[in-house]
């Protein structure tokens, strides 16, 4: 998708508050901190590694998703990869083009009732969760939850951001809202009430970077938690995946921004989906 792009994490400090969990922190200098008792050594890890989006593909999947064409991101390098060694090898493409067509048991649908055509394939999910966890940290609007992950499959459009998925089950949504990210990491997130003052902030940030893109949206961004200064948010109306012609959003997109006392506001990750079609205009 047009101007999006990662943002580094600085550094990560390893600490442990919880027997096999990490407690995830952002310290003054926008640096991550987790620690770990077992060790206080320093480590480099991109944000576009430690963090996933999530949406609600369809009336029926919700998954953690993975943007293939985003190559110059660490995630979008590593997975394009893969698929594309599994996706010579087992017809993927052929099968995107007439299903008829292509006589191969690692291939079927696994939910087309959305905008993207969700594809299962075999070969695909044993590598791909090789290289995944097995569970992630789901955090919603209100609260987060760990989940398991046990299927992953992908979807393929000439227009709109190539995605390989992984459904979620057993979210609760009563308890921990709309889900809107993942980690690997058990993050300290803080979760307030009211968050408009930064809100106000942000959206008027928003304002001026949008006015340098060709494409835009009018979703405005919604902050929902925070760890210290760093502010979460989404842009998403979220009826996109559900009733795809009832739409608002042509760009859903979750980031995370640094806000500071006079101080420039900061992208500290982004990530989103061009669901406008921009390869096609």
């Amino acid at each position: 998708m047009k101007n999006i792009i990662g943002f580094l994490l600085a550094s990560l400090l390893i600490s442990c508050q919880q027997k096999n969990e990490q407690i995830v922190k952002v310290n003054n200098q926008n640096q991550v901190q987790i620690q770990n008792k077992k060790s206080n050594e320093l480590d480099e890890i991109p944000a576009d590694k430690a963090f996933f989006s999530v949406y609600d593909l369809s009336k029926k999947t919700t998954a953690i998703v993975v943007n293939l064409n985003d190559k110059n991101t660490y995630n979008g390098a590593m997975f394009n990869k893969v698929f594309n060694e599994v996706s010579t090898k087992d017809s993927i493409y052929k099968f995107i083009e007439d299903p008829t067509a292509v006589r191969n048991q690692n291939l079927e649908y696994y939910d087309t009732l959305g905008v993207y055509k969700l594809t299962k394939n075999k070969s695909l999910e044993n590598q791909i969760k090789k290289i995944i966890q097995p569970s992630y940290y789901v955090y919603g609007t209100k609260g987060f939850s760990k989940i398991n992950i046990k299927n992953v499959v992908y979807a393929i459009d000439e227009c709109f951001t190539n995605i390989i998925a992984f459904p979620i089950e057993n979210f609760d949504t009563t308890k921990n809202g709309k889900p809107i990210f993942c980690s690997s990491k058990l993050l300290a997130i803080e979760y307030r009430k009211n968050y408009s003052d930064i809100e106000k902030k942000v959206q008027e940030y928003d304002e001026k970077e949008n006015k340098k893109l060709d494409y835009k949206d009018d979703i405005k961004t919604k902050i929902f938690a925070n760890i210290g200064d760093a502010y979460f948010s989404y842009n998403d109306d979220f009826v996109w995946g559900k009733d795809f012609e009832k739409r608002k959003s042509k760009f859903p997109k979750r980031t995370i921004y640094i806000v500071k006392k006079d101080k420039p506001i900061n992208k500290f990750w982004l990530n989103g989906l061009d669901l406008l079609g921009i390869n096609c205009i």
